[in-house]
């Protein structure tokens, strides 16, 4: 018996993906574990017991899953990837109540909302600046040459100081994804759900039926217009494709090879 473990990135169409996951193996047989937090309070001989590992996981921590395994992820261009999940943020926040704003886990979701653009990916207080150092700045870079979530923790600091260089961190990346049995992009996901349904239990629904969480009210060809409009800048735009740097190159490479084969 073959178990999946999809490695989910932030919006990369992650849960049209975990749906189709649950249709096919059947929510028993799916890790409730969505987030490492979770994933931790699970022992080894626990999560055996699962055929299906889905959500925004450490990669490394799922060594301990016994037998063959299908291991895959999607990506999605960077500069692309950083906006949707910045307007899903305001999206999300906009819909809560004041009160429930002010929890702090809510705090990403509320600095996006209150901050201008320029602000929200530039300044802004501490944890903001981790929450965004963490999920947008080179995630595929840092993920995938430290096979953790947080892996920009550990390795940022050693580029910095030079004890790491950046093509180093590049060449990690591209071993370690090159092990992967699938790396996908959001534009192949007929391919994503042939994969599914060729090692599901039983039959998952049509493609279309998957489109979870689309922000039409935000359509991509004019999330730069609309952040120019919150108070971004130039100095703004910079700042973010910084955080697209080493993502960019991933990106590129991955679409190269995808179009040779």
């Amino acid at each position: 018996m073959t178990k999946i473990v999809f490695l989910h990135i932030p919006k990369t169409a992650g849960q049209s993906v975990h749906a189709a996951l649950v249709n096919g193996f059947g929510e028993e047989n799916v890790a409730p574990a969505r987030v490492n937090e979770q994933l931790a309070r699970m022992t080894i001989s626990e999560l055996n017991r699962y055929k299906v590992f889905s959500g925004h996981l450490d990669w490394s921590l799922l060594d301990c899953i016994k037998g063959p395994k299908y291991v895959f992820t999607i990506l999605r261009e960077p500069m692309d990837r950083i906006l949707s999940f910045y307007f899903f943020l305001r999206q999300e926040a906009a819909g809560l109540s004041p009160e429930e704003l002010e929890s702090p886990g809510r705090a990403g979701m509320k600095a996006a909302l209150t901050l201008s653009a320029h602000e929200y990916f530039t300044g802004g207080p501490p944890p903001i600046r981790s929450f965004l150092n963490a999920h947008y700045d080179n995630f595929y870079a840092y993920y995938f040459a430290g096979r953790h979530y947080l892996a920009r923790n550990a390795l940022h600091g050693q580029l910095n100081r030079g004890i790491i260089s950046r093509d180093r961190l590049l060449e990690m990346a591209h071993d370690n994804m090159s092990q992967l049995d699938g790396v996908f992009t959001v534009e192949q996901m007929p391919d994503v759900f042939a994969a599914i349904r060729r090692h599901a239990d039983r039959p998952i629904l049509d493609d279309e039926k998957y489109r979870t969480n689309v922000n039409k009210a935000v359509p991509r060809e004019s999330r730069k217009d609309l952040l120019m409009g919150l108070g971004a800048t130039q100095g703004t735009l910079r700042k973010i494709e910084s955080y697209c740097d080493m993502d960019r190159e991933i990106w590129q490479k991955h679409v190269e090879r995808s179009q040779k084969n």
